[in-house]
């Protein structure tokens, strides 16, 4: 977000573009990367000068296209309670959010066994994410290697997880476990 924030230009290209393809079909904006209250009013702000001048111009859109934030960062997990008043959702970007939270880049190989994208430090940063956005009342989801865990599936059910974005080939296998869930 700090890229588009200081290049506003850019920015302004990309929201016009996927507020004229919400015409078309279901598309949402999530603003990436994000660490602080000001920035998500800052992107809500450009994003509404986007609509002012489709409005004056005559241009289709959703009005009603949503709005939310990738929880990756530390900082984002703290103030989860305030984000969660400037989104109408959440969705936890896990890769980063590990590499970020245990301070490990997770592709370097000399690392590899420092990180553990299962670590109790960001299970829990996830559980906050999850209680902060229930308490506003706005969705999220699971979105990284971690939402086609199996593993982690019964974790993720238990704290109200409402979304996982996963690969195709997990779809399936997911479904199913989850069904197996519901029914015990």
């Amino acid at each position: 977000i700090r890229f588009c924030l200081n290049r506003p230009d850019v920015f302004r290209t990309q929201l016009r573009a996927i507020c004229r393809a919400s015409a078309y079909g279901k598309a949402a904006v999530m603003f990436p990367m994000v660490t602080s209250v000001w920035e998500v009013r800052e992107c809500r702000r450009l994003l509404q000068e986007v609509r002012t001048e489709l409005d004056s111009q005559g241009i289709p859109y959703d009005t009603e296209m949503e709005t939310g934030i990738m929880i990756e960062t530390p900082s984002a997990v703290l103030m989860a309670e305030e984000l969660a008043e400037e989104a109408d959702f959440f969705s936890i970007g896990t890769n980063d959010l590990a590499q970020y939270i245990l301070a490990c880049d997770r592709q370097t190989g000399e690392m590899e066994r420092f990180f553990d994208p299962k670590h109790p430090a960001v299970l829990k940063a996830i559980r906050m994410t999850a209680e902060a956005s229930h308490r506003a009342g706005i969705k999220v989801g699971i979105c990284g290697e971690l939402g086609a865990d199996p593993e982690l599936l019964a974790y993720f059910l238990e704290i109200g997880i409402d979304e996982l974005s996963v690969i195709p080939s997990a779809v399936l296998p997911l479904r199913a476990m989850i069904r197996q869930e519901q029914l015990r």
